[in-house]
């Protein structure tokens, strides 16, 4: 099952993983809002899902389905930076993470790899994996990489200029809960004030937006 806001990237999905004939693509979604209810209905051995758009924190999202759904396999493709969530969504549950901007075969071995029982990740994801487990004292010193899951979507919606409202509202959390997030956003990457971290924040949004 392929979930993903783009309809053109559904379909460019479709296409190459429907050209390996041992598999058939059961539904395709448009967004993450009732994919549980798809998965549930459809039981499919493999979701390929982009779990990031619409403001959706991604990481939840997949810790979410993860949970529910335990025997499914899901692969996550994204054009956000792997060097910052391939981890996060491993974590969360996911078995594999491919970037949108790789090849067409690298995406069905991607796909072979995640239903084989086995993680899939890119060389480089790999390479900063055994880089962060020989140098741990210093695997967490380039931001935003010492957030936590939650400090970084607060980080992304600063980013994409939602206010402090807004973003309580978004997550069904309070503004004290927020602002409090925000505190310690400051405090790990060195902002001074609520200007610097917009500031910051949106230059990071921009280099990082699907």
């Amino acid at each position: 099952m392929i979930v993903d806001v783009s309809a053109l990237c559904r379909e460019g999905l479709r296409a190459i993983i429907s050209q390996n004939k041992r598999f058939d693509v059961v539904e395709r979604a448009y967004t993450g809002v009732g994919v549980a209810d798809l998965v549930g209905r459809n039981r499919p051995d493999l979701l390929v899902i982009e779990p990031f758009g619409d403001g959706r924190d991604g990481v939840f999202l997949i810790k979410e389905l993860s949970t529910r759904f335990p025997k499914l396999r899901i692969l996550v493709v994204s054009r956000k930076p792997e060097d910052v969530f391939a981890e996060r969504i491993l974590r969360a549950g996911a078995n594999g993470y491919w970037m949108k901007s790789g090849p067409s075969e690298e995406l069905v071995r991607a796909v072979e790899t995640v239903l084989s029982g086995e993680l899939y990740v890119s060389p480089r994801v790999a390479f900063l994996a055994v880089q962060k487990f020989a140098d741990a004292p210093r695997s967490n010193d380039t931001p935003p990489g010492n957030l936590t899951d939650r400090e970084l979507h607060v980080f992304e919606l600063i980013g994409a200029g939602h206010g402090t409202g807004r973003i309580a509202e978004d997550l069904g959390l309070s503004r004290k809960t927020i602002e409090t997030y925000q505190d310690r956003i400051k405090t790990k990457l060195g902002y001074q004030d609520a200007r610097q971290l917009r500031e910051g924040a949106r230059k990071w949004f921009d280099s990082v937006k699907a």
